[in-house]
Order: structure tokens, then C-alpha cells, then sequence
């Protein structure tokens, strides 16, 4: 039997560190009494669905749709090693505090995947078009989720409609209509049917 390459044991570790967004909810939907929210994993697929959407309606010279989806894809996998911590864990412990410990997760995680790795700090730091439209496609997916599990009747999610941050456009071209139509549902209590009528 041959050996296996280093390239395949990493992409193995890999595979392995991500499965665990799979069984790791987003614990902010428990918070608000969610009774077994989406995982780490689902939200990180909707966020980069909709951050596809949001690319391909840039206006030229656009995005760089292959950036895009790599932060998407990378945002929150430090928190296969942190889990999701809540908004008011974060706010108890201190943003540096946190910012610490998601860069520790992310070099442990990253590390060796430099253009991965850099795409995670292009997120973090917030200042490209890319990861503008992941950080803004995040909040999409967020008060979506939030929308649909009121409409499920699964627990109180109303305060995540309370906050102005949750509705920063950030320069995004259309976000702000896709940013008023969530508030106009939550506003009029109006979802989707789940059986695509």
C-alpha cells in the first residue's frame, strides 16, 4: 500500500474539521428558544447562496465571483473549534477577545492554506467589494432565517430585526431593497410558503 500524500492528509483534516458545522447549531436561534436551529453548516450554504446571487448583480466592473465564494465558503470555520458563540457572549467577553480567538481558530484551521487563510482576514477586515457582499449576504441569511422561523412559529426572533447593524448596506449594490423587503415582511408578519406556492 503507498503512502498518502501530505496534500491529501490536509484536504482529509480538512473534511474533518468542517464535518463538525454539520452537528453545531447556530446558538443564537437556541437563545431565542429555536428548537434545533440550523447548523454552523446550513448557514454557512445560505450565505454563500446568496452571496453568489449578490455577486452576479454587481454592476461592472462587479465582483470577482471566485473571491466571493471562497470568504463565503471560509467566514465561519473557525467555528468548527469556537462553535457560534451569541451576540451577548461576544459582547460579555470583548470583541478583541473574540477577534483573538477567531484568528487562533483560523490559523489552526488554515494553516496550510495561506489563500484561505487570507480570504478569512479579507472578511474580517471588511473592506473589499468581496467581502463586503459575504459580510452583507451573512446578514441576509440571518434576518431570512429569522423570518422563517417566526413563520414556523419556532421561538422569538424579533431582536434581530431591532438592531440598525443588522441592516447596513455596506455600498452593496441592492442590498438595501433586499434589506427593505425582510423588514416589510417582518413588518407584516409575511413569509413564504413552504410548498413553493
Amino acid at each position: 500500500m503507498s503512502q498518502t500524500s501530505p496534500d491529501v492528509e490536509q484536504l482529509l483534516r480538512l473534511i474533518s474539521r468542517d464535518q463538525r458545522l454539520e452537528s453545531l447549531p447556530r446558538t443564537g436561534w437556541q437563545i431565542c428558544g429555536v428548537d434545533r436551529p440550523e447548523s454552523i453548516a446550513a448557514h454557512i450554504h445560505g450565505v454563500t447562496l446568496i452571496a453568489l446571487w449578490l455577486a452576479d448583480h454587481q454592476p461592472p466592473p462587479g465582483a470577482n465571483v471566485e473571491r466571493v465564494l471562497r470568504i463565503a465558503l471560509v467566514h465561519d470555520l473557525g467555528e468548527a473549534m469556537l462553535t457560534d458563540l451569541p451576540r451577548p457572549v461576544k459582547e460579555l467577553i470583548g470583541k478583541d477577545v473574540v477577534d483573538q480567538a477567531e484568528d487562533r481558530a483560523a490559523d489552526h484551521i488554515l494553516e496550510a492554506l495561506p489563500s484561505w487563510r487570507s480570504a478569512f482576514q479579507e472578511y474580517r477586515q471588511g473592506q473589499t467589494l468581496e467581502a463586503r457582499i459575504v459580510k452583507v449576504a451573512d446578514r441576509i441569511q440571518m434576518l431570512a432565517r429569522a423570518l422563517e422561523y417566526r413563520h414556523q412559529k419556532r421561538g422569538e426572533t424579533s431582536r434581530f430585526f431591532d438592531t440598525s447593524t443588522s441592516f447596513d448596506a455596506r455600498g452593496v449594490h441592492l442590498a438595501a431593497e433586499i434589506f427593505q423587503a425582510l423588514r416589510r415582511h417582518f413588518d407584516d408578519k409575511t413569509w413564504f410558503d413552504p410548498h413553493f406556492d
